[in-house]
């Protein structure tokens, strides 16, 4: 189940930027042209620790209440960890990359030991 929503959002996302060269440009600020996407993270408390949303154009793309890669279901510890994690993902996104996250990755910004 977890692959699937996954895979869900890397579609939804490679489907948003587009395969062409028409893809929408992406900005930081409030004052963002009309061909211009806003992408944000935000924080937000979880019943044992924090999680992170990350929207573009004020629409969820990604929900995460757990550490991805780790077994389990687990929560980060605090709201910084959680924001270092969207923050990764923000700058992935903003590359046109997928927001696939590895181990190494998160091992790289504490997060993993």
């Amino acid at each position: 189940m977890k692959a699937l929503i996954v895979t869900g959002m890397v579609v939804f996302i490679a489907t948003l930027f587009g395969c062409n060269d028409t893809a929408p440009k992406i900005s930081d600020n409030n004052n963002a042209h009309k061909d211009s996407v806003l992408i944000a993270s935000h924080s937000f408390k979880t019943g044992d620790g924090w999680g992170y949303i990350i929207t573009v154009d004020d629409k969820i793309v990604i929900k995460q209440t757990m550490i991805p890669v780790v077994q389990g279901i687990k929560s980060f510890a605090t709201e910084e960890d959680a924001l270092k994690v969207a923050s990764l993902v923000v700058n992935k996104i903003k590359s046109h990359q997928k927001p696939t996250l590895f181990r190494a990755e998160l091992q790289k910004i504490g997060i993993l030991e």
